[in-house]
């Protein structure tokens, strides 16, 4: 048996890094003493905590390193670190564009951006897609892959709209003027916006969501996704409140996971929609800052959202860790108060 200090140099982790993934189920001692609360280790777990180490070492998200230890096979294992890694190269693809965008805008180059290509893809084009990604499928599996290929083109959508709604927005535009162009009225226009007055900590909130519904293969962002984003960031309001009322963070988190759908066959790549309950929680959350009074939308106002759909997965774990919605508004009422006098 090794002790933490002997393992921590076998494997390139420290003991604090150690202790930490003990707590999120990672890497669990062989043995850990009754007494003194030490922790053991053997032989046989270094090569695992190397390779933790070796994906810590390129900044893969915990949850994504959870899901490559725990793969079923080498070839699984394989699988997600190249998933994990389509998902940075797209993300490098896109910063990239908008650097050399500011960098020609900054050195005084002409900076006009090319119109971009009408998205020319035709229906036997789509019908084709699915036959060639589902070749042994049946007609029922393949009417799931459709809709859920229908769901997620028409939220990425509605994302390019909120863009350049948010666009016209900070260039001046009225609601009246951005309504006349989306061919609606102003009060539809301004929902489009749902996002503008989410604090940075919340925002990362709903990346992670996505993170744990691809991680999970999960084809939709659900309630229980969303509660897991929240989990996953310490800095918020939301963290500190499930941490408290729970024996642990352990213990939030097992419950989450054990209310998650069933797994797909793989994950996702790129964007993946959110669910019908999820958006009910994003139109709660909102409604509950406002509540509140607060001209900011942050985690702990994302957890009041989840709470109030009643019938959602994130609800019913909430209600089972001894939560109900109106004593969960008070006590975030009064530490959003508390944080403000700070």
């Amino acid at each position: 048996m090794l002790t933490i200090g002997e393992f921590a140099r076998a494997s390139g982790l420290t003991a604090k890094a150690l202790r930490l993934y003990d707590e999120l189920d990672l890497l669990t001692p062989a043995a850990v003493d009754p007494y003194n609360g030490y922790r053991y280790y053997t032989d046989d777990q270094v090569d695992q905590a190397r390779l933790v180490a070796r994906l810590r070492s390129a900044a893969v998200p915990l949850p994504r390193i959870a899901a490559i230890i725990r793969a079923a096979t080498p070839q699984a294992a394989a699988d997600e670190v190249l998933s994990y890694w389509r998902h940075v190269e797209a993300d490098r693809a896109s910063a990239r564009e908008v650097i050399t965008s500011l960098v020609a805008l900054l050195t005084g180059q002409d900076n006009t951006m090319a119109a971009p290509e009408a998205l020319n893809i035709t229906l036997g084009e789509l019908i084709a897609g699915v036959y060639e990604d589902l070749p042994d499928a049946d007609d029922l599996t393949r009417i799931a892959e459709a809709r859920r290929r229908a769901r997620a083109l028409t939220d990425l959508g509605e994302q390019l709209v909120d863009h350049y709604v948010s666009e016209a927005k900070l260039s001046g535009a009225s609601w009246s003027d951005i309504g006349d162009a989306l061919g609606t009225n102003a009060d539809k226009a301004r929902a489009s916006d749902v996002f503008a007055r989410y604090t940075n900590l919340n925002r990362h909130c709903i990346v992670l969501a996505q993170e744990a519904a691809r991680t999970h293969k999960n084809d939709l962002i659900g309630t229980e996704h969303l509660l897991l984003g929240l989990l996953s960031e310490p800095r918020g309001l939301a963290y500190d409140v499930l941490t408290a009322h729970a024996t642990s963070e352990q213990q939030v988190r097992d419950a989450v996971e054990a209310a998650l759908p069933a797994a797909g066959e793989e994950a996702l790549q790129g964007h993946i929609a959110f669910g019908p309950d999820s958006k009910d929680a994003i139109k709660e959350t909102l409604r509950a800052a406002g509540e509140l009074g607060h001209d900011w939308v942050g985690t702990e106002h994302t957890l009041l959202g989840l709470i109030r759909v009643e019938d959602s997965g994130a609800a019913r774990v909430l209600r089972e860790l001894g939560f109900t919605s109106g004593s969960l508004h008070e006590t975030i009422k009064t530490e959003a108060a508390a944080r403000l006098a700070e």
